[in-house]
């Protein structure tokens, strides 16, 4: 009975990296050394590595394209495993879109509107993965991406199961899901567009986002959630004059003030203080409560 990742991976022929450092993983460009990279090549392979590792008690976090993603300094000991090279195809059929989770969002984004495929034009400016963005219901400019799920594929005690969509409870950059789920794929619901019309409004929400948030700077998207109905985080952090303050290698962007930009001289130890900074000053200033919408590791 294989005990340790190494023969785990071999046994089910899963590809893998040891002793991988997560700065050149994640787009905030920080974090330690991990343990193990996953890379499994079918879903079935990825259901089966996370009941193989769970059996033997070693933690896993599934990971994708580190654009939403804090990982602390110092080693990790656990397994990330990367849907990135999945064999499995992007499947069309009508208005509906079947893809795996490690498939990029804005890719997918740009075919759809190519086929004349409507409904999901907001999320073409957020990076990342469709898992990812399925995990925390990535949504921009009016759109969510719960909003057209039909199921989402998930590792199920060795196995591939579908959840239909009315089983999940889905809300503001929140799923069901949590760090024990692994999600392999999800199934959309699209409407006849035009292909034209789509791509001009996904360049406008590019052009939108290049000239609001700081996309040629290391970050991991938006910190933090909005704490409400029609209060943005970014404008609670710029009123109280935080912009540009800095720790370390890390900055509170100029740009937009709910986004922490980093240096290549960053620890994730600049940014975690930056954030209890933030954090402290809205608490005092305005008895807000911030929420983290990006993920963290430790």
């Amino acid at each position: 009975m294989p005990r340790s990742v190494e023969e785990i991976c071999a046994e089910l022929d899963v590809a893998a990296r040891f002793h991988q450092p997560m700065r050149h993983l994640t787009s905030l460009r920080t974090g330690g050394e991990i343990a193990c990279v996953a890379f499994p090549d079918t879903p079935e392979k990825a259901a089966a590595l996370v009941a193989r590792l769970e059996e033997h008690g070693l933690r896993w976090s599934p990971l994708g394209y580190g654009t939403n993603l804090l990982v602390a300094d110092g080693p990790l000991d656990r397994v990330a495993i990367s849907l990135r090279q999945l064999k499995t195809p992007v499947v069309f059929e009508g208005c509906q879109v079947k893809v795996p989770a490690g498939y990029s969002l804005p890719r997918l984004v740009n075919q759809c509107a190519d086929r004349g495929l409507s409904g999901i034009e907001g999320l073409a400016p957020i990076p990342g993965s469709v898992g990812g963005a399925v995990k925390m219901n990535a949504g921009s400019h009016g759109y969510e991406i719960a909003d057209v799920i039909v199921s989402v594929d998930v590792a199920r005690d060795g196995r591939v199961v579908t959840l239909p969509r009315e089983t999940l409870d889905f809300a503001y950059r929140h799923s069901p899901f949590t760090e024990r789920d692994l999600i392999l794929g999800t199934t959309l619901q699209l409407r006849t567009g035009n292909p034209e019309a789509s791509r001009a409004e996904i360049a406008e929400y590019r052009r939108h986002r290049a000239a609001t948030q700081p996309v040629r700077d290391n970050s991991a998207g938006c910190i933090f959630k909005n704490p409400g109905p029609g209060l943005a985080t970014g404008r609670i952090i710029d009123e109280l004059g935080m912009k540009g303050e800095t720790i370390g290698g890390a900055t509170i962007s100029p740009l937009h003030a709910n986004f922490i930009v980093t240096d290549g001289s960053a620890r994730a130890a600049d940014v975690f203080a930056l954030i209890e900074r933030i954090r402290s000053r809205v608490r005092e200033a305005r008895g807000i409560e911030l929420d983290m919408e990006v993920e963290v590791w430790e």
